[in-house]
């Protein structure tokens, strides 16, 4: 039997489940309801068409008009409905969209992108080390911010009513558009702002930035539930109580017994989905609740950060070779773009043995991914803090990837790539495209390069340059069986290969075969 306490709290749900969804709709009116995305100073995707989308009453006549275009169409039977203007050049001339008796103004057209991920995704660019250097570049009329706030993920005296009432898709996230200012700017994502500031610099067109973001949330928080469900690597995530699910993160576990302790009868089964408030690192929550309302917004691209809350253990690693794929692939098929770019950060130098195998991973995934890029960072990070402050390389090195991989600029040099290798007596060589001028490093014998015999216990091999895109490695074993670059939690002494753009050399491991 529920207590009177969960009584108030689940009458106070069901009440507010028949008023606007705070989250997905914004609800000027009884009558209409038009997508959260929507708003006064958002930016909007060029050159593809333009949708706009809510709910009314079913039969609901809706009259749209985006700057001098006009549409018209009713709310089907389901109470939806959908506009769709045409596709528009980038202009820093603002405009207004007006739905019946709706308006939003100061409406700007060019790039849009979707930074996603946990908390270094979510660390604000007031605390990176360089704020102070880029404080006067914050107030930018041309570049945009929507960011997503959420209820708190530790609660350890349980959630209060109001945060009880946030459970759930619809009313977790609150956002609003925002030019960049300081105001707005300081507690944006450091990676996210600094991504959007130099795409807007280069790109000369008004930038929009979603920033979803949260921190501690794992790779199936941010996966469709119904795909999730289907795969047998994650489908007991729904099927037995997920508070006692070895598969889950234990920690997300023992946040979600703190912050429900107030609704959560002792010894009752929390079946993900089913209990009547939603925690938000069950799986696909996030997707649901941040991901799925942008479904109808075009967009360029997507910038992921994350995967620090999957590497507890070997076996969650292992897991994410699998997730990591399914998320992207996923959200392509969700947003019906099977060529969505997606950039995504490799995890930078920390304390944690898993960290290697997981950097590996998500190299293996760039590999296989089409019209996907990789921000190596190993040369970045701190040994004892998850939250280094050294974000402004990493947006730096993003836009790079974008302008390169996405934007199709020329001349621009990536991360040094293995191109080939050989081996002989004498030793292995190895061959690198992506160099610039040439590679270059600060040390005289090159560290971070390991060999290992048939044993599989790996020695440092000495390591020197033979030209300006050739290293050559002499073997510390004989029949030499496996060699790695990098493969270390948190580089000591630290890596010193750099192409003449300094960008890093990411880790990489070979299997040698005669």
């Amino acid at each position: 039997m529920r207590k009177p306490y969960q009584l108030q709290i689940i009458l106070f749900l069901f009440a507010i489940s028949f008023s606007s969804h705070a989250q997905n709709i914004n609800n000027p009116s009884d009558e209409l309801k038009i997508a959260s995305v929507f708003g006064s100073h958002l930016v909007l995707q060029r050159e593809v068409p333009i949708h706009v989308w809510g709910e009314a009453r079913p039969g609901t006549k809706i009259v749209a008009q985006l700057g001098k275009e006009k549409c018209k169409t009713s709310a089907d039977v389901n109470g939806e409905w959908l506009l769709s203007f045409k596709a528009r050049k980038a202009s820093f001339d603002p405009i207004s969209l007006n739905v019946n008796d709706v308006s939003f103004h100061n409406i700007l057209i060019g790039e849009v992108w979707v930074c996603s991920g946990q908390s270094n995704m979510y660390f604000a660019l007031k605390n990176i080390d360089t704020f102070k250097s880029i404080s006067e570049q914050l107030c930018n009329e041309n570049l945009r911010l929507f960011q997503h706030t959420n209820i708190r993920i530790v609660a350890k005296q349980g959630y209060s009513e109001e945060e009880l009432a946030r459970c759930n898709p619809q009313d977790f996230f609150q956002a609003q558009w925002a030019a960049s200012r300081a105001e707005t700017a300081e507690n944006f994502s450091a990676i996210a702002w600094l991504f959007g500031h130099g795409l807007q610099q280069k790109l000369e067109v008004p930038v929009g930035i979603v920033q979803v973001a949260v921190g501690g949330s794992a790779l199936n928080n941010w996966i469709p539930p119904q795909a999730l469900k289907v795969n047998t690597t994650t489908a007991s995530l729904f099927e037995k109580d997920w508070l006692e699910n070895d598969q889950v993160k234990l920690a997300h576990r023992q946040r979600a017994r703190d912050a429900f302790q107030n609704v959560l009868t002792p010894g009752e089964s929390y079946l993900a989905g089913q209990f009547p408030y939603r925690w938000l690192c069950e799986p696909g929550f996030l997707f649901e609740a941040g991901i799925a309302p942008l479904k109808h917004l075009p967009f360029r691209g997507v910038l992921w950060y994350q995967g620090e809350s999957d590497t507890d253990n070997p076996q969650m690693v292992e897991a994410a070779k699998e997730l990591f794929p399914m998320l992207v692939n996923e959200w392509r098929t969700f947003f019906k773009a099977e060529d969505l770019p997606f950039i995504f950060v490799q995890l930078p130098g920390f304390g944690n043995e898993t960290w290697p195998a997981f950097r590996d991973l998500q190299y293996q995934a760039q590999q296989k991914l089409s019209n996907t890029s990789m921000v190596v960072s190993i040369d970045l990070g701190d040994e004892k803090n998850i939250h280094p402050k050294d974000k402004q390389p990493i947006g730096e090195r993003a836009v790079l990837q974008a302008l390169k991989n996405v934007y199709g600029f020329k001349g621009l040099t990536d991360f040094p790539q293995l191109e080939k290798w050989s081996m002989d007596s004498n030793g292995i060589s190895l061959a690198f495209s992506e160099c610039g001028e040439g590679l270059q490093s600060s040390a005289d014998t090159i560290p971070g390069f390991e060999i290992s015999g048939e044993d599989g216990i790996f020695k440092k091999a000495k390591a020197n340059l033979s030209s300006g895109t050739t290293l050559f490695l002499e073997s510390p074993v004989e029949n030499p069986s496996c060699l790695r670059y990098g493969w270390m939690p948190f580089p000591n002494p630290p890596l010193t290969l750099y192409n003449s753009e300094h960008l890093p050399l990411g880790p990489f491991r070979i299997v040698l075969k005669n």
